[in-house]
């Protein structure tokens, strides 16, 4: 075989890898976007704990006390990682605008968990801190701040915007509903 047709045979092949490498990667976020579209949270949907020994069992204004928070998913949609929700329980008296106080129900708000900067889980504050208001959700990843009491926003940090707020309700058995979509795009889109 001479130089030229080795030359040619070579290009062939690895035109014919290249594809062959990309199409799995587009087959699989055309997956995933498909499942994000029908998987996400929706009005009515109920909440349930995400870690620990409750995980998969529903959460009730009982389940936890004030200035405590929880990991939550809508009941069977935990292969979303978009869907993953802190729901607070505070004071309702220390509520102020922006929050939307209409979306509360006995003291519980509930923010989407996933950092507006890079997408990182937030996590609430467990203590008092002196350099932060108490209570507060913090981003371990580059120390975002934000106040659950004034609609998340952002008290400090590299993130770009609030925490979009989820509005919730409580049933007749004290579980928490879902009662409308998250009040902005959930995580780093804009």
């Amino acid at each position: 075989m001479d130089r030229r047709k080795f030359a040619e045979r070579s290009l062939v092949t690895a035109i014919v890898a290249a594809i062959a490498s990309v199409v799995p990667g587009i087959l699989t976020l055309r997956g995933r976007s498909r499942t994000a579209a029908t998987k996400g949270v929706e009005a009515g949907d109920r909440l349930v704990f995400a870690l620990g020994q409750n995980a998969g069992q529903a959460i009730t204004d009982g389940s936890f006390s004030q200035n405590e928070a929880v990991l939550a998913y809508p009941d069977g949609k935990s292969d979303n990682h978009e869907n993953l929700v802190l729901v607070c329980k505070l004071d309702p008296a220390a509520f102020k605008p922006p929050l939307d106080i209409a979306g509360t129900a006995h003291g519980v708000v509930a923010y989407s968990a996933i950092c507006t900067h890079l997408g990182c889980t937030v996590r609430f504050s467990e203590e008092p801190m002196d350099q932060a208001p108490f209570p507060h959700i913090h981003c371990p990843c580059h120390g975002a701040m934000f106040d659950p009491q004034r609609g998340g926003i952002v008290l400090g940090g590299p993130p770009p915007r609030p925490l979009p707020q989820l509005p919730v309700k409580l049933n007749d058995k004290g579980e928490v509903l879902v009662a409308g979509p998250f009040a902005a795009p959930v995580g780093v889109k804009a």
